[in-house]
């Protein structure tokens, strides 16, 4: 019986503890309430967010950063800011888990073969189209995919938290 006393004194104190941090103060008159909400969103939602915003920059060999992207810099930088970390080289990009072209979605990678080599890699963008730094002269953009010489790469960890009033994957140029 004491047992049993014990038990229920714990939980109805565990249950006021958790009872009063869920409580929140009255706000004083006059004062606003700003909300953030977390969503979690798929990262491929992310990946694409990412890359759109970089649309225009300057194609620049060996670049990695906004100031100017090679196709593999590029690629990495978008994943970077959509919260994986993957590789720095076509190459490396080839690591991640093998999808089928048949199965590819928005924010999959696409990495270019000649030879049993990767020489380019760009983010699939939806419709046949795919988000890339193609060569110089030409900025960051969406292009129509122009090879069918390519393998498909989803890197691991499928989701991201992003703090975010609209989290809906857009696909637009």
């Amino acid at each position: 019986m004491r047992m049993y006393a014990r038990v229920s004194a714990s939980l109805v104190l565990g249950s006021a503890i958790v009872l009063t941090g869920l409580s929140a103060p009255a706000l004083a008159e006059g004062s606003t309430k700003t909300t953030v909400k977390t969503v979690k969103t798929d990262r491929s939602k992310a990946v694409i967010s990412q890359a759109k915003k970089l649309k225009g920059k300057p194609y620049r060999y060996g670049g990695a950063t906004p100031s100017g992207f090679d196709c593999a810099g590029y690629v990495q930088y978008v994943y970077k800011k959509a919260g994986k970390k993957i590789g720095r080289t076509s190459g490396a990009q080839l690591s991640g888990a093998s999808v089928p072209k048949s199965k590819k979605k928005p924010g999959d990678i696409l990495v270019f073969m000649r030879g049993g080599t990767a020489y380019h890699s760009a983010i699939y963008a939806g419709d046949g189209e795919m988000w890339e730094a193609q060569r110089t002269g030409v900025p960051v953009g969406r292009h129509d995919i122009w090879s069918s010489g390519y393998v498909v790469r989803r890197p691991a960890g499928g989701s991201v938290t992003v703090a975010s009033a609209e989290a809906g994957l857009d696909t637009s140029r």
